[in-house]
């Protein structure tokens, strides 16, 4: 189950019970892993949304964060390159607000029912 809010991508896993917040970049990789499309195609979404270098180690970065967080399965086929985003940063010579476009995927793991109950606070006269 997914949701577009804003510039954002949530997606909540009932396998897991975790929800996802994926940046907009992050976001392209996921919805093309949804459909058949090359890493080439998935580079210039993000280049041309995003104003990003075009680079396939963007969408290298955005795979393995979507890949830990069990979004999406990686390819066997297809390696990924081991890459941080750190050394990304320095390769593409990004500026601070370039580096914090890269794609991000965020994990909350949501309250069960019974701990999402509301709790008693006493009353303080």
């Amino acid at each position: 189950m997914f949701e577009r809010v804003n510039r954002e991508l949530l997606v909540y896993s009932p396998k897991t019970g975790e929800s996802h917040a994926l940046n907009e970049p992050a976001a392209i990789v996921f919805e093309h892993c949804e459909e058949p499309a090359s890493r080439g195609t998935m580079v210039a979404e993000i280049a041309r949304r995003c104003g990003l270098p075009s680079d396939e180690a963007i969408v290298d970065l955005a795979l393995a964060d979507l890949t830990e967080a069990g979004l999406v399965q990686a390819d066997d086929g297809a390696a990924l390159q081991a890459v941080t985003r750190r050394a990304l940063v320095r390769r593409l010579a990004l500026t601070v607000i370039a580096a914090a476009a890269l794609p991000v995927v965020e994990t909350v793991i949501m309250p069960t029912v019974a701990a999402a109950a509301p709790v008693k606070l006493p009353v303080c006269a």
